[in-house]
């Protein structure tokens, strides 16, 4: 049995200069309300049940937050990761959690000691885990610094996590972001993870401003966004409020969107 559902877990407003980077406002603002110069965003996150095997891909922002990070990222819970997976799907625990990278709006739940989560196979790229643990001075705002709960898999690169999941090593955002493709019922999905944060970002050269590796960024959406359209992928935005997915069609540096849900 193959089942795909979409959990959220909440929403956070994030600094418009760091979610759009070098895109005027003249553009953006067509698209986005702004407060103060602040973006709400939220936080979408596939649910996969495949065979009794109960995967996430990414956790969202936790429950966990300091005065700090009220102040400045102003998170509103009306939707919890850890409330539906319980009380909506009855999970006593998550077997896996494939994180796209480790940033606080995409790890929340790892640092969690619920039994719904501490039992977890957490899978990430190594060298994600390196940049978690050894952060600098432009990074360190991105992590959490807190224990991981649940047993950790560490990916060397590109590679078949099982016969429905594959992770793509792709850098740019961070040093060991990973794009994660998935099969369920044959048809074909891939979480961009901050590669792809929203509709409005498809475009290559459109790469918010805390990405560590921007040009990197850049070469790998043209890759992805070919092997999107080329293998009728639908695309999956973590960040957008409006718009879930997609499928893309067109070119590689025009390219145009028809969106659906799943």
């Amino acid at each position: 049995m193959e089942e795909l559902y979409f959990l959220n877990d909440g929403t956070y407003e994030l600094d418009a200069g760091a979610y759009f980077g070098i895109i005027p406002k003249a553009l953006w603002s067509k698209h986005f309300n702004d407060n103060n110069n602040k973006i709400r965003i939220t936080t979408n996150i596939p649910y996969l049940r495949i065979n009794n095997v109960n995967t996430t891909i990414d956790a969202g922002i936790g429950n966990s937050f300091s005065d700090q990070f009220k102040k400045i990222f102003r998170p509103e819970k009306n939707n919890d990761i850890s409330r539906s997976l319980t009380e909506d799907y009855h999970l006593k625990s998550l077997d896996n959690i494939i994180l796209s990278h480790m940033h606080f709006d995409h790890a929340g739940s790892i640092f969690s000691s619920s039994l719904l989560f501490k039992r977890s196979q957490i899978i990430m790229q190594t060298k994600e885990l390196k940049a978690f643990r050894h952060p600098n001075n432009f990074t360190r705002g991105s992590y959490i610094h807190k224990k991981i709960y649940g047993n950790i898999k560490a990916l060397e690169g590109t590679a078949k996590i099982n016969g429905n999941i594959s992770a793509v090593n792709t850098g740019g955002h961070s040093e060991g972001h990973m794009v994660i493709l998935f099969n369920i019922n044959s048809k074909k999905y891939m979480y961009g993870g901050d590669l792809f944060p929203s509709a409005f970002h498809i475009k290559p050269y459109y790469i918010p401003a805390i990405d560590s590796y921007p040009v990197q960024t850049m070469k790998m959406k043209r890759k992805l966004l070919k092997k999107a359209i080329n293998e009728n992928i639908s695309i999956i935005f973590n960040h957008d409020t409006n718009n879930l997915m997609a499928k893309v069609y067109g070119s590689t540096d025009k390219p145009e969107l028809e969106f659906h849900g799943n």
